[in-house]
């Protein structure tokens, strides 16, 4: 593959990924290859090649008639994704990094941000494996922790209270980060059902 073809299918995956984290491209929404490649001022074949690495990061899925949609999960799919996620996470503890900033992200940005951010600061200092996988599971529950304060409406005290037992080193922090993770599990199905309810007017997806 020559350098400039490298250079459009990176930029292509670069930009539909930010529009599925981002929400432009809502869940479910079709993704017609041909136009795409049109909006992004590139050929079908980049626009293939990042829809192929953006469906093994299971964030797109291929569609009908050779087109591909934003993925959505399932209920039991969303719950064993925030299984993993907290698995991932109790492999970080206990947390090496700054308590004070952790707790600063925590008060001062808007949830789901916090969360993201939190999370990248918490793995600095784990393997590369594990960071990897935790990024990728952080990119997939995205659309989920934009509905979680609206379902669960204490989620912001709730994880400022698990963020400060991480940053005190505390050793309830192993118990929070269990409970955190089964009530997200408990809610799979409306949490789901509301990311969806939310994503209607983007893409006139039912059910």
């Amino acid at each position: 593959m020559s350098p400039e073809a490298t250079s459009a299918a990176q930029r292509a995956y670069e930009e539909i990924k930010a529009r599925v984290l981002d929400g432009r491209l809502a869940v479910r929404s079709r993704i017609d290859v041909e136009v795409l490649a049109r909006d992004l001022g590139v050929s079908s074949m980049p626009v293939r090649q990042a829809l192929s690495l953006l469906t093994w990061e299971r964030l797109v899925r291929p569609g009908k008639h050779s087109a591909y949609e934003v993925a959505l999960w399932s209920e039991t799919e969303l719950a064993h994704l925030y299984e993993w996620r907290g698995a991932l996470l109790a492999l970080t503890t206990p947390v090496a990094a700054s308590g004070s900033e952790l707790n600063r992200i925590a008060r001062t940005q808007v949830y789901a941000q916090a969360v993201h951010e939190v999370m990248r600061l918490i793995e600095t200092g784990a393997n590369a494996e594990l960071r990897r996988a935790a990024i990728n599971a952080d990119e997939r529950l995205w659309a989920a922790r934009q509905v979680e304060t609206e379902i669960l409406g204490d989620a912001e005290a709730e994880f400022a209270t698990l963020v400060a037992a991480l940053a005190e080193r505390s050793r309830r922090a192993s118990t929070l980060v269990k409970a955190y993770t089964r009530r997200r599990v408990r809610h799979a199905g409306a949490l789901r059902a509301h990311v969806v309810l939310k994503a209607v007017p983007n893409n006139g997806a039912h059910g």
